[in-house]
């Protein structure tokens, strides 16, 4: 197990040029929604010239044995960044470390880093069992209990030929090498733990789609890799498969101990699963904390946008030191600690974050808001509903989430309260959060 460091990781390519088929004359072609221009003002890598930049001052420490998530909206550069720790991508400046060495010259294969893929990549013509070997048949892989790699460097063609033609025999009559049967006992190991046992002998195509994560997974234990990399694992199963094979993966990771870094863009599997989560946009990490630090107090309005569903709605207030903020709808007054940061912000506009589940049902009053319902979702124990300012037609609707035991239909009139202590403010020039003094 390692520690992995990213100091300072820069990640561009070269604009492709694209030959009109009218003209026959070449343009850039720049995919705006995954990567930007490096502003000409910004200090930028050796060499990057007017290249198109994907990650940028990236610096991140995942510490020996934990579960880091790096989760973003599609086109934030969260796959690029693990392919650049596998190895399979170069990074364009900054330098990568697992344990106490540098990896960026080192090819994927002596990075000792395993990853699992989104579509499994499995091979379709072998068995179960023979997938979870293979990649140990491959390389020098250490062993379930963590004793030092055993001593299979020397290449032995004559033995590896008998082990090789007699594969498809019966066990018995097998001719068994020392590495082969190390082989074979990593490999069983591996499928006890994930529950493979019944199906070593079964070929990809007759398994499930939750069956072919575990042996995906499972390939990637095999090895006992320093580093677990996964690319949005479970993006392929059904909504009752992921949220099993979410649990298994964390209880496997903190069985195992291992370093693992996982993608996803899904707020609800980095809450779950990630000791610490880190969220990128636009290729720049935004926060890195816990879960909870994420959704209690975000570090600007992208990420409290992001984390949390449905997300958090955003009005803009008028402050009136010392502790009034006053909306067209409605007028509120905050919180004693909340008196230093108005005083200072006295007849600004900030902009006001309230989560779903921070407004609550109330009755007529100044500082409550009045709206109509315009759209109604029973989830069973809870309800969301979509609501609008019965004055204000045109404000964005206001996203409000209600104990099922309140009866709520489409064109109902309620007063919605907001929970004072659960207020957040930004600034609306920077995105940035306005904490409490």
């Amino acid at each position: 197990m390692a520690q992995v460091s990213l100091e300072n990781i820069y990640k561009s390519f070269p604009q492709r040029k694209l030959r009109s088929p009218t003209s026959g004359t070449e343009s850039d072609a720049v995919n705006q929604d995954s990567a930007s221009k490096v502003p000409e003002n910004e200090a930028q890598p050796e060499g990057s010239g007017q290249a198109v930049s994907v990650l940028r001052r990236i610096n991140l420490t995942v510490k020996d044995g934990e579960f880091m998530v790096l989760v973003g909206p599609s086109g934030c550069g969260k796959s690029t960044l693990l392919r650049l720790i596998a190895g399979l991508e170069s990074a364009t400046a900054g330098t990568i470390r697992v344990g106490d060495r540098p990896v960026n010259h080192l090819p994927p294969k002596q990075r000792d880093i395993a990853m699992v893929f989104q579509s499994y990549a499995l091979y379709p013509h072998m068995t179960v069992y023979e997938n979870l070997a293979f990649g140990l048949r491959r390389s020098q892989p250490t062993l379930l209990d963590g004793q030092p790699k055993p001593e299979w460097t020397q290449r032995f063609p004559l033995e590896n030929g008998l082990v090789a033609a007699t594969r498809s025999f019966p066990k018995s009559l097998r001719y068994w090498s020392k590495k082969e049967r190390q082989i074979d006992h990593r490999v069983r190991t591996v499928a006890q733990m994930l529950q493979l046992d019944p199906l070593l002998d079964r070929l990809p195509k007759q398994l499930s789609g939750g069956q072919k994560q575990r042996v995906a997974l499972g390939r990637a234990m095999a090895r006992n890799p320093q580093v677990f990399l996964m690319d949005e694992p479970l993006s392929n199963l059904d909504a009752k498969l992921r949220t099993e094979t979410r649990a298994r993966i964390v209880d496997l990771q903190r069985k195992l101990g291992t370093t693992t870094i996982y993608v996803t863009h899904d707020q609800t599997e980095a809450m779950t699963m990630g000791d610490r989560i880190a969220v990128l946009n636009g290729g720049q990490i935004q926060q890195i904390a816990t879960p909870l630090e994420l959704y209690q107090h975000p570090a600007n309005e992208f990420v409290a946008a992001f984390i949390g569903s449905p997300p958090m709605n955003f009005l803009d207030v008028q402050v009136q030191a010392p502790l009034l903020i006053s909306h067209p709808q409605f007028r509120l007054t905050l919180p004693e600690p909340w008196e230093g940061v108005l005083r200072s912000h006295d007849r600004c506009t900030l902009r006001l974050g309230i989560r779903p589940e921070h407004l609550t049902l109330s009755a007529p009053a100044p500082k409550n808001l009045s709206v109509q319902v315009e759209r109604v979702e029973a989830l069973g124990a809870e309800t969301y509903i979509s609501a609008r300012f019965q004055e204000d037609r045109e404000a964005p609707p206001l996203q409000v989430r209600i104990n099922s035991d309140h009866r709520v239909v489409t064109g109902d009139q309620l007063w919605l309260a907001i929970v004072p202590d659960k207020v957040h403010l930004f600034d609306p020039a920077t995105g940035l959060a306005i904490a409490p003094q």
